[in-house]
């Protein structure tokens, strides 16, 4: 004889599951934590190519900021902020994988390399960088003007 609550638990439960599978891949990724007073330097030795790493950097007043580094499959490093030009007012940001980041709210993909350029307007907000070999500098300054975005 069937008990019909546990039917519906189990029912619940599938869905719970399905759910949780379906949305992993663009759960919010964790950033790593910077620090600086006029520059942030960050090691990217490790970073390999075709692949994007997060950070956070938090202003006096506390807001925390957050921005990319991806390297693309030629090596060449990109920043750009966890929002996008258009779709920044919701606070959903980016995901990253095999090689693209794709912003959570409207979906639009980018590879990599080509993180300057938009899919009508929603386009990643790029952030200056120094490129000093196995680190990269970014101004303080400059990550503070994108705190509107966040």
């Amino acid at each position: 004889m069937r008990r019909p609550g546990f039917t519906i638990a189990a029912l619940a439960a599938f869905v719970l599951l399905g759910a949780l599978m379906f949305t992993r891949p663009f759960a919010r990724s964790a950033c790593t934590a910077v620090t600086g007073a006029e520059n942030v330097g960050i090691g990217v030795a490790n970073l390999p190519d075709n692949t994007a790493k997060f950070f956070c950097y938090r202003t006096a007043a506390g807001k925390r900021l957050r921005f990319i580094l991806a390297r693309d499959a030629e090596g060449k490093m990109h920043a750009v902020f966890d929002a996008c030009s258009q779709c920044y007012r919701y606070h959903k940001g980016y995901a990253v994988a095999h090689g693209y980041l794709i912003c959570r709210l409207c979906g639009n993909r980018y590879k990599l390399e080509h993180l300057d350029r938009g899919i009508a307007s929603c386009v990643p907000v790029r952030l200056n960088t120094t490129d000093r070999g196995d680190r990269v500098e970014i101004k303080v300054a400059d990550l503070v003007k994108g705190r509107s975005l966040f």
